[in-house]
């Protein structure tokens, strides 16, 4: 039903402590993080903080590769689709692939429902009005009562162009 919070995984099983399940359409179990696997994280993102973002795309695609289903892979798929919005020319299509993978892949993550705002926004950008519409709608829908700031968000987004 719409606005209704998708159902978590897993159930009450405990976390698998080992790698993910094979399930690409749905959320994940949040693995035992690996040796390295944080100071790889916060070198990555400490590339954004310095705003060297020509530098903090490869590591962000660098850290997806070296661990793979990381309790910090939405993290990493929302950065990279920022990082590709900075671009001079944006990457679109990379953008949206990278805040779809994280929509589809964690949608319990508290990143999701600014994923799904930002990939509201690059359809946009990409001429596609009526997809970037339909997500827009989504986010409001989905996350207006528990999320107010993006539904606000999406909300301006949608006054101010349509």
């Amino acid at each position: 039903a719409a606005g209704s919070a998708p159902a978590r995984a897993g159930g009450g099983a405990p976390p698998a402590a080992v790698a993910p399940p094979t399930n690409p359409g749905g959320p994940r179990e949040v693995p035992t993080p690996q040796p390295g696997e944080q100071a790889a994280y916060d070198a990555a993102y400490g590339l954004v903080v310095g705003r060297q973002f020509d530098q903090a795309i490869p590591a962000f695609q660098q850290f997806l590769r070296d661990y793979p289903g990381s309790r910090y892979s939405a993290n990493a798929h929302y950065w990279l689709g920022e990082l590709y919005l900075v671009l001079n020319p944006p990457d679109l299509e990379a953008s949206r692939q990278s805040f779809a993978l994280l929509i589809s892949e964690y949608p319990d993550n508290p990143k999701a429902p600014d994923a799904l705002y930002k990939l509201g926004k690059v359809q946009f950008m990409k001429g596609n009005r009526e997809k970037a519409r339909e997500y827009l709608d989504r986010v409001i829908s989905q996350y207006g009562a528990t999320d107010s700031a993006v539904a606000k968000l999406a909300r301006d987004f949608i006054s101010e162009n349509y």
